[in-house]
């Protein structure tokens, strides 16, 4: 569940559309690349969620990371913009099964 939190740098409501590629918190100070699909909608405005489907670039790279439930903070380079939730995780390199 993706939530947009962040209005334009003018302070205008701020939209995102499917495509749409921001950064994700994956550790403590690790960051990844990603791309959304919304489901339903064809974008998202400040203030509003969708459920989007999400590929990280080299999930490889964070083996382990997500389980259902984990809040993600979303980024455009230094400025966070929203927050995520994982509903599901679909690539298995990626599942834990449950917090540390």
């Amino acid at each position: 569940m993706f939530e947009l939190t962040a209005r334009t740098h003018a302070g205008n409501v701020k939209r995102v559309l499917s495509g749409y590629r921001p950064l994700y918190a994956i550790g403590a100070d690790e960051w990844t690349s990603s791309y959304h699909e919304f489901i339903g909608v064809p974008h998202v405005e400040t203030g509003g969620r969708a459920r989007a489907d999400v590929w990280f670039l080299a999930p490889e790279q964070y083996p382990g990371t997500l389980w259902v439930g984990r809040v993600l903070k979303v980024a455009e380079g230094s400025r966070d913009v929203g927050v995520a939730t994982v509903l599901a995780v679909h690539h298995s390199v990626l599942v834990r099964d449950r917090p540390l």
